[in-house]
Order: structure tokens, then C-alpha cells, then sequence
């Protein structure tokens, strides 16, 4: 299903650029009777780059997905990737909302934790699954907000030490590598604006890729604290030997 949804895609794409202006096309006077820069010339090939670069920057650089289970493989993580990429294309205000949602829930879990000094990040951190019950040595539960703070509260767990730097060192992403997608996003807008200027025509396909464009700056500031991309959560160890997990989760 995946795969026919994007051929359908490639085709649209085709039809689109099939319309698109090139350097052949564009050595055409304004109406203000100047001339456009040669900046402002492209070819088919150039439209296509740089559109598709963009709406890779904007559905896999920019999404920050969960912690994924331990049982889960390396197939299962690419298709669960891919899934999100495909609905990020769909429909990318979803991913806007979930983000939302994730950054209300984060300043939440931040007043809860406010005695443990807790920062955004560690509550997105929590947020995403990062923290993980040991009992005997081995995994047993994902631990929720809720979860630890009961669990700090009865003594059966100490308070996860892990600090920002430590979350952020997990993390596949830091300012500079957000800094450059969001970079090529901006080089995009600016093209599309100097277009604008000089009267020029723009295809659909770069005229959808704007709408991604200004989705991703929402998704990248509501999500800038948020670890990218970690495979494994924290450790959290059970102490108490006078009940058991399930007497309390």
C-alpha cells in the first residue's frame, strides 16, 4: 500500500514539473521592463533538487519520533520511519499537532518534576519513553510521568540522574545539524521570494513544498529540545524488596 501511494505520488510529481519553467523560458522581461537576474533561471533538473531536498529536510530530519521497544528490529524501525514520513506527506498538520501535544505535555511534566530540577528536555525526554524499570537486571516496564513519580514517592525507585547534557549526548541531533536543515529550508523560501519579486512563475511543486517549509519551522521550534533519533533508554532500577512493580504500575 505503501509503495502505490508513493507511485502516485511520483507521477504527480512528474506531471507537475512537466509545467515548470526552464532556462529556456525565462529570458522573458518583467512587467516593470527590467530583466531578472541570472540567478533567477533554472533548469528542470534544479527545480526538482532542490524541492525534494527540501521535503526530505521536512519529513525525516525534522520529525523526532519516540524511543522505539527494545524487541523492535532494525526492518521494523525503517518501516515505522518510513510510515511517518509517507503520513508526514499526507497530511503534515498531524505531525504539527503532535508536537503540540508533546510540548503541552512537556511543560506539564516539567512543574511536576519541579523539585528534581527537571528541564524541558528531560520531560520530553520521559515523554518519549526514556526511562526504563529494571527488576533483577532485566527490563520490565516503560516508565511514564505518573509512573515515577509514584515510584520516587514510595521509595522503590531513586530519582533518574541523567542530565541534559547526558540526554542530549543520546541524541542524534544538535543545534548545528537542526541549524543546516533549517538553513536549507530558508534558502528555499528566499528563492521562492526573489521569484516572487522579479514576477517569475514558481511550479506547484515548489508551491507545495513552501507550505512543507513553513510547517517544518513550527515542528523544529516546537520540538527543539526534544532528543532526535534515540535508540535506548535510560535505566531505572528497582530497590524495593518489599513489594513488587505490579503492586504499584
Amino acid at each position: 500500500m505503501r509503495l502505490l501511494v508513493l507511485f502516485c505520488v511520483f507521477l504527480y510529481l512528474v506531471g507537475v514539473i512537466r509545467a515548470a519553467p526552464t532556462t529556456n523560458t525565462t529570458n522573458t522581461a518583467t512587467s516593470d521592463s527590467f530583466k531578472a537576474p541570472s540567478f533567477t533561471t533554472r533548469t528542470i533538473w534544479s527545480i526538482i533538487s532542490s524541492s525534494v531536498l527540501t521535503l526530505f529536510a521536512c519529513t525525516y530530519s525534522a520529525i523526532h519520533p519516540n524511543i522505539p521497544s527494545l524487541k523492535d528490529s532494525p526492518l521494523r524501525l525503517l518501516r515505522r520511519r518510513l510510515g511517518i514520513m509517507i503520513m508526514a506527506l499526507i497530511a503534515p498538520e498531524l505531525i504539527i499537532t503532535w508536537a503540540m501535544r508533546q510540548l503541552i505535555s512537556a511543560r506539564h511534566v516539567t512543574r511536576q518534576f519541579k523539585e528534581s530540577e527537571y528541564f524541558k528536555t528531560h520531560s520530553f525526554f520521559v515523554l518519549m519513553g526514556g526511562f526504563m524499570l529494571h527488576v533483577d537486571g532485566k527490563p520490565y516496564l516503560t516508565l511514564q510521568p505518573d509512573h515515577i513519580l509514584k515510584l520516587i514517592r514510595k521509595e522503590c525507585i531513586d530519582v533518574p540522574t541523567l542530565t541534559a547534557d547526558q540526554i542530549q549526548d543520546k541524541s542524534k541531533g544538535n543545534a548545528i545539524s537542526k541549524g543546516l536543515v533549517m538553513l536549507q529550508v530558508a534558502w528555499f523560501v528566499m528563492q521562492l521570494i526573489t521569484r516572487a519579486i522579479y514576477h517569475l512563475e514558481t511550479t506547484q511543486l515548489e508551491a507545495g513544498t513552501l507550505a512543507f517549509a513553513v510547517l517544518n519551522f513550527l515542528t523544529y521550534t516546537v520540538w527543539w529540545n526534544k532528543p532526535l533519533n534515540v535508540r535506548c533508554p535510560h535505566p531505572v532500577y528497582w530497590k524495593s524488596t518489599g513489594s513488587r512493580p505490579e503492586d504499584h504500575v
